[in-house]
């Protein structure tokens, strides 16, 4: 979504600065042209007070051609909506050429020099006002193009920001996940179970509280028979399934090869010891891997107040190691006086 917005402020920030600067040489173009027809208009009512009539015809198609091209030209003033039908076309100056002209070629003997004078002065005031108005007009509508370009151009930093920050956040989460998930199991792993119980063993809300330890039966024989990669598969499988039958408040993670561990809030030793046997069963009844019948021994232990992790897992392990003895997939408890 970032990266949409950013292209399309970048798109509109383009068009914006090409349409600023094809618009700026229209008009340079139209005052140049207006200002070009004041200046011709003194130039032929001087010639003709001069008396040199011949040179006359040729200012007059000049005026001609830079009225055409102004009229042609005009229209690229106007700004969508803004100048939406208003009149810029120099019909005043046209209106009043066309007088003078007609006046000074056609006329000449039946109009006095006083005349022909006031008409040019008209004339030449209304071109002096149209060149004045083109002017003023061409710097309104760069003013408002800038304001709308720049208006771009901020957005557009302001969505790279948001955009690099998102990323970086992005970046951040994943290290994050890196820095405390089991990237094979999705589980916690070791070092942010470590800082999880850490805060939870020294918050008395949390007592009675329980830690589970198990281990995969034979996970070595999996790993001969069907290789590493279907090895994977069955950690996650039995990870998965163990999920299903824990509370949101419970705590799993992988401490290591094939075996997890269980923190248990708010359940004493036996409770922890009947979670147990249910994910025993669960992970024995469960179709793991076509073809084998998965299953886990389980330590269990309740948890001291503030006892390090460390010393809770070796009690627990204790009970591991005697379930394996006992003949596997089974689940034996090791209460704290029990050490």
């Amino acid at each position: 979504m970032y990266v949409s917005v950013l292209l399309l402020f970048l798109t509109a920030g383009f068009f914006i600065s090409s349409y600023i600067i094809s618009k700026s040489f229209h008009y340079a173009e139209i005052v140049n042209c207006s200002g070009k027809i004041r200046g011709n208009i003194q130039r032929f009512v001087k010639l003709y007070f001069a008396g040199d009539k011949e040179k006359l015809p040729e200012v007059k198609r000049e005026i001609d051609h830079s009225l055409e091209l102004l009229e042609r030209r005009v229209e690229d003033l106007k700004l969508p909506i803004i100048d939406f039908g208003k009149n810029m076309q120099p019909v005043e100056v046209i209106g009043c050429w066309k007088t003078l002209s007609g006046a000074i070629l056609r006329h000449m003997p039946l109009l006095n020099n006083s005349t022909i004078l006031r008409i040019s002065e008209i004339c030449w005031f209304a071109a002096d006002r149209q060149t004045l108005f083109y002017q003023q007009i061409a710097q309104r509508n760069l003013v408002i193009l800038n304001i709308i370009y720049y208006l771009i151009f901020i957005l557009t930093v302001t969505e790279i920001v948001l955009l690099l920050k998102f990323n970086f956040s992005e970046v951040f989460k994943k290290l994050e996940i890196r820095a405390n998930f089991d990237a094979l199991t999705g589980t916690l792993n070791r070092g942010a179970l470590k800082d999880i119980y850490d805060n939870i063993s020294k918050d008395k809300f949390f007592y009675p509280l329980s830690l589970i330890i198990l281990d995969l039966d034979d996970f070595k024989h999996i790993n001969d028979t069907y290789g590493h990669n279907v090895g994977d598969i069955v950690l996650k499988r039995v990870a998965l399934e163990i999920k299903k039958h824990l509370r949101r408040s419970d705590i799993l993670a992988r401490w290591g090869g094939e075996e997890f561990v269980i923190i248990l809030p708010h359940t004493d030793l036996e409770g922890a010891r009947i979670v147990a046997e249910k994910l025993r069963k669960s992970l024995e009844e469960a179709k793991i891997l076509e073809g084998e019948k998965i299953t886990a021994s389980f330590g269990v232990t309740e948890i001291l107040p503030e006892e390090p992790l460390e010393k809770a897992v070796l009690r627990a392990d204790k009970a591991l190691y005697r379930a394996k003895e006992l003949g596997k997939n089974r689940v034996e408890v090791n209460p704290p006086e029990g050490e």
